[in-house]
């Protein structure tokens, strides 16, 4: 045994010293560690540290911030296996090229821990930002923190033997306060939201959590309350809250707080006779104020329009902003129905004035429908749906005024929302055709050209009209996906075609305006036309007169990048839009179709004569295609013929026919054409 040892070992060292070897075995022991064990050195020497203190053992061994040295606080099993409060410490050296460890154990009072203790829990109790309050087992105040101080603004003196009802705010009724009670005593703790009142009179709401403390014969003592004022995160609260449901431009609800009230009305219905109307309101020409002034001028006078609206309202009216300049309000009460009128001449009235901005003073008008509760629906969704078909009526006629919706169009108007649900999923299930009707030059009877028409075969509805479909799609957006599919199945149709020498001429093929939103028509066409491996000039995109509208000036360059390709352009419907003789000569179209209305009466309709031939004439000096569509007779057909117009569509000659069906009546077509060729000759 070195120097080390023996100054260690010696029995006026007051601490208990262990030494290990570098395996964790114990090879040396002092007398104070027998003293303070009452075990014997056979009990220890030779043994793992594990066996004998197992505590130690693992904070030696996983001792990894520091390997070479450690302190702890444990407890030695004494031989009569009481429990010794002891601090520990322990460090490593090498001695005679062996690494050993030596513990060091100390004895500690518990009396000292107690009262080291006791100071934590003050310090924690003082500083701590939750407001804490112990009271007896009657509720009176006995101590209370600083954080209850600075919360309530009540100190320790102020509250001392009063009960917390100090704090009430009267916002708890006494119904409240029995169950609050009876949870308190039943399950010994309560915790929960409720609002309280400061020293200065203000009130706030605090989460409060209550428990019970007992004393050793299992009897309620005490009380101990912690709260936090959360007055800052009820208001976060509440303002995620208001812009979740209301419109960040005007402050009014917006559509998903309208509809919950509105379902609240319906449900109301169930228990007692509701009623109530929805006012379908749209500014007039807004559009055009809101491009040419800017959207800052725009959304001012939204917002003064919202504020004289929610001004003159009642209280028990509902105004939302369902988005753009459309506001829907709703009026409530048997009476207001039977006044529809009158309430709908004073919204109008709302707009004789000006409406003053900061940007000046700007005049407009407002288009109103109408719906009402529960006699146009029950449901909501279809309220709000049959009030905006009115106020389209009331557009159409020039605005300004207002219209009941009518009944009578119920029925429609529920087969569309059908289909509106429906056609997305149409889509996927490949319910959607491309059919072909020919164009047909009536000189030679050659078919030149055919248009392909866009068909959904319905599983159980079976054919629906594209009168019906085709305005949904172009509301909802999916006329973008059909316009793409059409696209494609027409170009592999017309490349199979060509191919088997059936068909080499142009194919027809509608584009919708909502097409050009994206900004992808040239490429998806250039794409195409690349995989189907057709020319540009195989095919001809038709364009209704409304692409041509001064508001759609920039789908101007996107037509003349595609006639690059050598894709032809025609207008689809002429004469029926936007298209003024003037701009005829500078439009990028190859190609003009007269629209149906004008070849229905052209044979005893002078008026509609003069037109078509001067439509014909136009397209002369332009240099410019015609054809004429929707021929239904001969007499139809040798009139245009007459007047100039030679290439003629329509029922005439065939309804528009599926890809398979279209093939046996072209087949067929040439097959007469042949068979009268050979008669002119033989004849």
């Amino acid at each position: 045994m070195g120097y080390l040892d023996k100054a260690l070992m010696k029995d006026e060292i007051t601490a208990g010293i262990l030494t290990l070897n570098a395996n964790y075995i114990l090879v040396a022991v002092n007398t104070e560690y027998l003293l303070m064990t009452g075990l014997d050195k056979t009990d220890l020497l030779g043994y793992s540290i594990d066996k004998i203190h197992k505590f130690s053992a693992d904070k030696v061994q996983q001792n990894n911030s520091n390997p070479d040295f450690g302190h702890f606080s444990s407890t030695l099993q004494q031989k009569d296996n009481r429990q010794l409060p002891v601090d520990v410490c322990f460090f490593s050296l090498t001695r005679n090229n062996e690494e050993q460890t030596l513990l060091f154990f100390k004895a500690t009072n518990y009396n000292d821990i107690t009262k080291s203790n006791i100071s934590i829990i003050e310090q924690i109790f003082n500083h701590s930002n939750e407001a804490i309050v112990v009271t007896d087992n009657q509720g009176y105040i006995q101590i209370v923190n600083k954080g209850f101080s600075h919360i309530t603004g009540y100190t320790q003196e102020e509250v001392w033997g009063k009960t917390p009802a100090i704090l009430s705010s009267g916002k708890q009724d006494k119904y409240f306060y029995k169950q609050f009670w009876q949870k308190l005593i039943n399950e010994g703790g309560w915790q929960g939201e409720i609002w309280n009142k400061r020293k200065n009179g203000e009130i706030y709401p605090e989460w409060l959590n209550i428990s019970s403390i007992k004393d050793s014969n299992g009897h309620i003592s005490n009380y101990i309350c912690q709260f936090t004022d959360i007055t800052s995160r009820k208001k976060s609260e509440e303002e995620v809250h208001f812009h979740a449901y209301h419109d960040t431009l005007t402050s009014l609800p917006n559509r998903h707080l309208l509809f919950e009230k509105l379902e609240h009305l319906s449900e109301l219905h169930r228990e007692t006779p509701t009623y109530f109307a929805v006012l379908f309101c749209d500014l007039d020409r807004f559009k055009s104020i809101n491009d040419s002034l800017g959207h800052e001028v725009g959304d001012e006078l939204l917002k003064s329009v919202a504020n004289r609206l929610n001004a003159k309202l009642r209280d028990n009216d509902i105004i939302a902003r369902s988005g753009g300049d459309e506001f829907i309000v709703v009026v409530e009460g048997e009476k207001s129905l039977r006044n529809l009128d009158k309430i709908c001449e004073q919204i109008l009235s709302l707009f004789e004035k000006p409406f003053k901005t900061k940007f000046g003073e700007f005049k407009t008008t407002i288009s109103i429908g109408v719906s009402t509760f529960p006699l146009d629906s029950l449901d909501v969704k279809e309220l709000i749906s049959f009030a905006d078909v009115a106020m389209m009526k009331v557009k159409k006629s020039g605005g300004n005024y207002y219209s009941l919706f009518d009944t009578k169009e119920k029925e429609l108007i529920k087969r569309r929302m059908e289909l509106d649900r429906e056609i997305y999923q149409a889509i996927e299930n490949k319910q959607f055709e491309v059919w072909y009707q020919p164009q047909i030059n009536a000189d030679n009877g050659e078919v030149y050209g055919i248009e392909c028409l866009l068909r959904w075969i319905h599983p159980e509805q079976g054919i629906i009209s594209p009168a019906l479909f085709i305005p949904i799609a172009e509301a909802n957006g999916a006329i973008k996906e059909l316009g793409h599919f059409v696209l494609k199945s027409a170009c592999r149709q017309l490349r199979v075609w060509r191919i088997n020498n059936l068909f080499t001429g142009v194919m027809a093929i509608n584009i919708s305006l909502r097409q050009f939103d994206r900004n992808d028509l040239f490429a998806q066409v250039q794409k195409v036309l690349t995989e189907e491996m057709i020319p540009g000039n195989a095919i001809e995109l038709e364009v209704t007169e409304s692409l041509f509208s001064e508001d759609n000036n920039h789908h101007t360059a996107i037509l003349v990048a595609l006639r690059e390709l050598g894709v032809k352009i025609a207008i689809d419907d002429f004469g029926t839009g936007y298209s003024s003789l003037q701009r005829l000569k500078s439009l990028p179209i190859d190609n003009v179709k007269i629209d149906k209305c004008f070849v229905d009466n052209i044979v005893n309709c002078p008026e509609d004569r003069a037109i078509v031939m001067a439509l014909i004439l136009l397209s002369k000096t332009f240099n410019v295609s015609l054809i004429a569509e929707g021929i239904e007779t001969q007499e139809q057909a040798d009139k245009l013929c007459e007047l100039g117009c030679s290439n003629h569509q329509g029922f005439l000659y065939s309804k528009p026919l599926s890809a398979s069906d279209f093939e046996k009546w072209l087949l067929a077509f040439k097959q007469k054409n042949q068979h009268n060729a050979q008669h002119k000759e033989n004849g």
